[in-house]
């Protein structure tokens, strides 16, 4: 399954990102609602259409999740129409150096949204609709991940979070399930300048690609969230 991951989720003005917490409820778009994100140019939704986005909290939005590992947790799995045309962020004379620069905002009106772990535990059909990214080398195709120059490793909720660099701008994640010696890839993130493509679906790694993974996650740092947790659960979701 092909999905969206949007570079950045706007808040309301009523939201205080200075406050000591913030209640789920209140960042997290509602069944029904409409919201809005921000997306890459090169991965664009078409208006009219009906997606599937990720959404992740407010640390990892900026950050990433190799900064608040926890919040892989937190993240959702929304079912969205998009509702608008594309709006292109630029920057203004106030923010002249304005981060989402280039970058292009949709609204959006959410139909459903699940817990992205719940979501990853229950896939049950293994298929090939995503692979691990290869580079052709002077010596032939090769793992991406044979290439990376930093990784680092969580555990969430019995996955494998697996997050690399590489040497050419490359960025990946990967979410895993790891059955006796065996890993089982279920999200797969690839952004180089060229583009994001963000997978969904339960891929059983190769050997070839079992042998790269298992070689990243050995040398890879064991990852910290790097601020206390600030997410609370006062009400139900609806």
């Amino acid at each position: 399954m092909n999905i969206y991951a949007p570079t950045f989720w706007p808040n309301g003005s009523e939201i205080d990102h200075g406050a000591p917490s913030l209640r789920l409820k209140d960042i997290l778009p509602a069944l029904g609602s409409t919201t809005s994100a921000c997306f890459d140019k090169d991965h664009l939704p078409h208006t009219g259409e009906t997606v599937h986005v990720l959404w992740i909290p407010p640390v990892s939005d900026i950050n990433g999740w190799s900064e608040q590992p926890s919040e892989i947790a937190l993240s959702y799995l929304l079912t969205a129409k998009v509702i608008s045309e594309a709006t292109l962020m630029a920057p203004s004379e106030r923010d002249p150096n304005f981060i989402l620069r280039g970058k292009c905002r949709y609204t959006l009106n959410v139909l459903a949204r699940e817990r992205l772990l719940d979501v990853l535990k229950t896939l049950t059909v293994e298929g090939d609709s995503w692979s691990l990214p290869t580079v052709a080398t002077d010596q032939g195709i090769t793992q991406l991940w044979d290439e990376v120059y930093w990784c680092g490793v969580a555990s969430v909720e019995g996955l494998i979070y697996l997050v690399a660099n590489t040497r050419n701008e490359g960025f990946m994640e990967l979410l895993l399930s790891k059955e006796g010696e065996h890993l089982t890839g279920l999200f797969s993130l690839e952004l180089n300048p060229s583009g994001i493509q963000c997978n969904l679906g339960k891929h059983r790694l190769t050997a070839m690609e079992q042998h790269s993974i298992q070689r990243a996650m050995h040398n890879a740092q064991p990852l910290l969230d790097s601020q206390a947790p600030y997410i609370v659960f006062c009400d139900a979701l609806d």
